[in-house]
């Protein structure tokens, strides 16, 4: 079965809104990844520190 109108221009002014949000989240999504690939191969880590301190366990 096939929608009976199928007019493209007329369903893309009423959901120009839809669109829009989608648009907004593809952005944002593209942004944290490019984000997260930039953490991942910055060399300088940043987030971790060298003078961390090994615990030993107790006997």
């Amino acid at each position: 079965m096939s929608a009976p109108d199928t007019d493209v221009e007329t369903q893309t002014r009423k959901h120009w809104f839809v669109l829009a949000g989608l648009g907004v989240v593809v952005l944002i999504a593209g942004v944290f990844f490019v984000a997260n690939v930039y953490s991942s191969v910055d060399d300088n880590a940043a987030l971790v520190g060298d003078d961390a301190q090994m615990i030993e366990p107790q006997s």
